[in-house]
């Protein structure tokens, strides 16, 4: 069972530097990091909303992948539409089997901390369904 959820932090478009400085400081005793991603046919993928890159980093030792990207598009779409919501964070929480295995409730904690550390409001926006094909 995969878990998919998007938060959206209370912030404008131009905290990003702000945001990202907290979200890798949280990472860095980690000894992780976010990537940047500017490929084509990564971006594409996320079309009907064009973005010029988004950040996307993977915990396998916590089984969590993570993007950041923001919630207005290059176009001036909304993916969301409280217009409050500068960014988004996605999170997919992976139960593996052992010996991946991690349990939900610490991937939850792991997700709960990093959002934490943003030093921004947060609230969810969508848990997405069983199977159900990410927005």
């Amino acid at each position: 069972m995969n878990k998919m959820v998007e938060y959206g932090f209370l912030c404008g478009s131009k905290d990003e530097k702000v945001l990202m400085s907290a979200l890798y400081s949280f990472l860095e005793p980690l000894n992780r990091t976010f990537s940047k991603t500017r490929n084509k046919s990564l971006l594409d993928s996320r079309l009907p909303y064009v973005y010029k890159y988004y950040y996307w980093n993977l915990n396998k030792e916590k089984q969590v992948y993570i993007e950041v990207y923001p919630n207005k598009d290059l176009e001036g779409k909304y993916k969301f539409s409280n217009e409050d919501v500068g960014w988004i964070l996605f999170a997919n929480i992976i139960d593996q089997t052992p010996p991946y295995h991690v349990t939900i409730e610490e991937q939850e904690r792991y997700l709960h901390d990093i959002l934490a550390s943003s030093n921004f409001e947060y609230l969810k926006l969508y848990e997405y369904k069983n199977g159900e094909e990410r927005l």
